[in-house]
């Protein structure tokens, strides 16, 4: 069975599982999406994605609680974005695009289904300043669920928290893959157009210097707008955030767009 697949490891994302849900199925897409639970996601989370017609997987335990001797780790927030490796234990599925919950699809999907394992995007490697970029963005992924896939992740993992635990910096799942597949660069036969994961603060520069366009039948396709950062759309901004948020509608006209677009589907949900 294929699938596509999110994460939900705190309750604040469950809105943004729901729009991804609902862009899913306003593109066309015809796989399911499943939604895997951290443990810690509250049984009436659950009961309203099931309602909703959205398939849970509940994880048993985080990830980086499946890492030999790391009871001293203390940083939950870790044990979240880790959870995202989990994934490739969900051997029910032969094949799975991983998508994440702050994400809005746009365009039908299906056919990454034929892409290789770990097709994904080096996100926003386009835009002015950011040539040095290479990496994949663990936003949106193909996979092949594989244990030894999983396992060899969860190993990376203790590497990787330990080295930034020594410097006292911040990691996630998308350093270990890094580390776990590090020739990844030079697999151009992995590399997706940018246009499966355009980052939303970059929206504006795509559309009008590199030819992609949020409209069918003209230009480059936007598959996916990736919504990074702090703040998500489907968040009530404070007096800072407001203040950013208009700045960024003001120099940005595209992200106003696609903004709008977000919480037009929000309301929607919400009125159902």
């Amino acid at each position: 069975m294929k699938a596509y697949v999110t994460l939900l490891s705190t309750p604040n994302y469950l809105d943004g599982v729901l729009v991804l849900a609902l862009s899913l199925k306003e593109a066309g897409c015809h796989y399911p999406l499943y939604c895997m639970l951290s443990p810690d996601i509250d049984s009436k989370v659950e009961d309203t994605l099931q309602s909703l017609g959205i398939r849970c997987r509940r994880l048993v335990s985080p990830a980086v609680m499946e890492l030999p001797d790391s009871s001293g780790y203390d940083f939950p927030h870790w044990s979240h974005t880790f959870d995202k490796l989990l994934v490739w234990g969900l051997m029910e599925f032969e094949k799975v695009v991983f998508i994440d919950s702050d994400m809005l699809v746009l365009r039908n999907l299906d056919h990454l289904f034929d892409c290789d394992a770990f097709s994904a995007v080096s996100a926003g490697r386009s835009y002015p300043g950011n040539g040095h970029w290479s990496t994949l963005n663990s936003g949106l992924m193909v996979l092949v669920p594989d244990k030894d896939v999983e396992a060899g992740l969860i190993m990376m993992a203790r590497k990787v928290i330990d080295r930034a635990k020594a410097s006292d910096s911040s990691v996630g799942d998308q350093d270990v893959i890094h580390e776990y597949i590090p020739g990844w660069p030079q697999r151009h036969d992995l590399h997706l157009d940018e246009g499966y994961n355009v980052f939303a603060d970059f929206l504006t520069w795509y559309v009008r210097h590199l030819g992609y366009s949020l409209d069918n039948g003209s230009g480059k396709p936007i598959y996916v707008i990736h919504f990074i950062g702090k703040l998500k759309p489907w968040m009530r901004p404070g007096l800072k955030e407001f203040a950013w948020l208009l700045l960024m509608c003001i120099r940005n006209p595209y992200y106003f767009r696609a903004y709008r677009s977000y919480r037009k589907r929000l309301r929607s949900i919400r009125q159902a």
